[in-house]
């Protein structure tokens, strides 16, 4: 088992840090805020857009700029996958306007809880306060 370090918990570094997790790696989190997500907290007026439910062409007719480079990203874990993700965790979601998808609850906290709630079940190690330098 490897230990791996990830520096920074916002959504990508949380499922970063639960990716890694799920492959037997050891995982620390290092987060310099006073809690996770905290920018992800206020998104969307507070109830945070998790991703968009069109379809893959959709999604990338939408991309301004440089599409490959998002293409292995959008194919290794889509958007269907990102809900199925939070579901399959008891976050229900729901559709709106624009195919965007929010927590039913319509609180950014439910995800940010769901996030961490799955990383601590993994054994993440996660360090608040945590300032990295170098």
């Amino acid at each position: 088992m490897s230990k791996v370090i990830v520096i920074g918990g916002g959504p990508a570094g949380m499922m970063a840090a639960y990716a890694a997790s799920c492959q037997g790696h050891a995982v620390t989190l290092l987060e310099q805020n006073e809690k996770l997500g905290k920018k992800l907290f206020i998104t969307g007026k507070g109830r945070c857009n998790i991703t968009n439910a069109s379809d893959m062409d959709n999604l990338f007719a939408n991309v301004m700029s440089n599409r490959k480079f998002l293409y292995s990203a959008f194919y290794t874990f889509d958007n269907e996958q990102v809900i199925s993700f939070f579901e399959n965790q008891g976050l229900h979601t729901k559709v709106e306007r624009g195919n965007r998808v929010f927590p039913v609850s319509d609180h950014s906290s439910d995800v940010i809880r769901t996030l961490e709630m799955e990383m601590k079940r993994n054994g993440v190690h996660i360090h608040l306060y945590s300032n990295v330098e170098k």
